[in-house]
Order: structure tokens, then sequence, then C-alpha cells
């Protein structure tokens, strides 16, 4: 399996608007959905639950919430406009890049949108 990072969006968005647990979302696999809450989990984005009967890749996970990284991710990632010109410049299937970067430039972008902070550091 690879990151999608459209999935990574699905999933995130959904935990931010949901009133309790998640463990599905439309339009996901459950297989993709494990596997990407793994991920998000890894990267300190969400607090879960993950099972995987002694396999290293999930196969079944329960989302409590979204960590204050996972918040800050969501307020990154909301602007459906902004989120296209990320993955139009970052997140290209013949390019380089790295979490990192993605939110580096999700940061410079908003900045960018703020009167009097676009030119800060």
């Amino acid at each position: 399996m690879h990151r999608d990072m459209d999935v990574i969006r699905k999933i995130v968005l959904a935990v931010r608007a949901a009133p309790d647990v998640v463990n599905s979302v439309d339009g996901v696999s459950r297989e993709d959905f494990a596997y990407h809450a793994q991920l998000l989990e890894e990267a300190g984005l969400i607090s879960a639950a993950i099972q995987g009967q002694g396999k290293r890749i999930a196969e079944v996970a329960v989302i409590f919430r979204l960590t204050w990284a996972g918040q800050d991710f969501a307020d990154s990632i909301i602007d459906d406009n902004l989120w296209n010109k990320a993955k139009e410049n970052i997140i290209k299937p013949s390019a380089s890049w790295t979490f990192g970067i993605l939110l580096d430039y999700l940061k410079f972008e908003i900045k960018r949108r703020i009167p009097g902070l676009d030119q800060m550091p």
C-alpha cells in the first residue's frame, strides 16, 4: 500500500467533524481506512486504537480524536482551493516530497492570505 493524501484528508476532516469516534469514512475501504489511520497515528495527528492481529499493517482502526498537531493539519487542509493548489504544486505522482514539505507549503500559503503575515519568515 502507499500513502494517499486524499484519503488522509478525508479521514482527518471526518474526525474533525465527528461527534464521536470514527471507524470508517464514506468512499474509503476498510483496509485503506485502517492503513491510513495507522499512518496518521504514527505522524502524531490522531489518537486511535489500531489492531493488526500480529501483522505490521493495521486491519482495523478506531479513531478517538485529533491531536493538537492533527487540529493544526485539519485547519490547513480545510480549504478546497488551497488543498487543490498543494496537490498541483507539491503532491504529484512523479514528484519527490515529504509530509514536512507539504506542511511548510500549506503554512506559507496560509500566511500569504493573511494581511501583514506575508512578510513573516
